[in-house]
């Protein structure tokens, strides 16, 4: 036994220190591979934050680079209004809530009614044109003094009291036809006075030209609550063929008209 020992005793040292060679060199491979692999890692990790910063910073050249699209102002409302002078004599504003007192414009006559001298050629075109057409004009009313519609007023309150007189008569100071600037056109062949006058192919043709010789329907259908005087497709106002034309064409009133030359309130305290 002894005798076989002392035979292989040197091959199992050999053997043992060659194993233990083999596992330090494993440990080592091991670690430089971990430390290599670490390495990498950080690289990698260095190399994708290099990248992204670079393709950040590309992408915010590129946002500078682009021009950004100015948003599309909205455009303010009735902001082509004409330049117009609401102080001017075509613009008296006679309503429930405006009286214009004892005001007397200079008068002419313009065949039964009396008118503001200054719209007597317009009226003689808006008339004589109608007539050319065939249509039957005739000129109800003009010019009434404080004291006529006095008169006219406190009739129709006796008959409907004064709150509704008031919405079919104007109150004495606060009449249109004080001003000389309006008068009730009507048909021969019409005898009402009413809104069904509407219907009439006289009032069709002058209600869609009246504008181009500068005069507008007063008291339009649907805006009582606005003009304060019910709807009356005989009554026509002059204000010129600026004003009258832009009035006409956006469905205004003059109330509503003239509030577009007021200045805006001030919202900044």
């Amino acid at each position: 036994m002894q005798r076989i020992l002392r035979r292989y005793r040197k091959p199992l040292f050999y053997g043992a220190v060659a194993l233990l060679l083999l596992c330090l060199v494993l440990l080592v491979r091991s670690a430089v591979s971990k430390r290599r692999s670490g390495s990498e890692a950080r690289e990698e990790a260095i190399r994708r934050e290099n990248l992204s910063k670079e393709q950040e910073k590309e992408a915010q050249q590129e946002m500078e680079a682009t021009p950004v699209p100015s948003p599309t102002p909205t455009p303010e409302p009735y902001a082509d209004k004409p330049d117009i002078d609401i102080n001017d004599w075509k613009f008296i504003l006679a309503n429930p809530w405006h009286s214009v007192e004892e005001y007397e414009p200079d008068l002419e006559w313009f065949e039964d009614v009396q008118l503001d001298y200054r719209i007597i050629d317009a009226m003689d075109a808006f008339v004589g044109d109608a007539r050319d057409l065939g249509y039957s004009v005739v000129m109800v009313s003009g010019y009434r003094s404080y004291d006529t519609q006095t008169g006219l007023f406190e009739q129709t309150a006796d008959a409907y009291g004064e709150e509704e007189a008031a919405t079919i008569v104007a109150v004495p100071g606060t009449s249109e036809h004080q001003t000389g600037l309006a008068a009730d056109i009507t048909d021969d062949y019409y005898d009402l006075m009413n809104e069904s006058l509407e219907n009439t192919e006289l009032y069709q043709w002058m209600s869609a030209h009246c504008h181009e010789y500068g005069f507008i329907v007063r008291f339009p259908k649907g805006k009582e609550d606005i003009t304060g005087i019910i709807y009356e497709p005989w009554h026509y106002r002059y204000v010129g063929v600026e004003a009258a034309t832009y009035i006409m064409e956006h469905d205004l009133t003059l109330e509503e008209f003239l509030e577009l030359y007021q200045p805006k309130e001030n919202l900044t305290a």
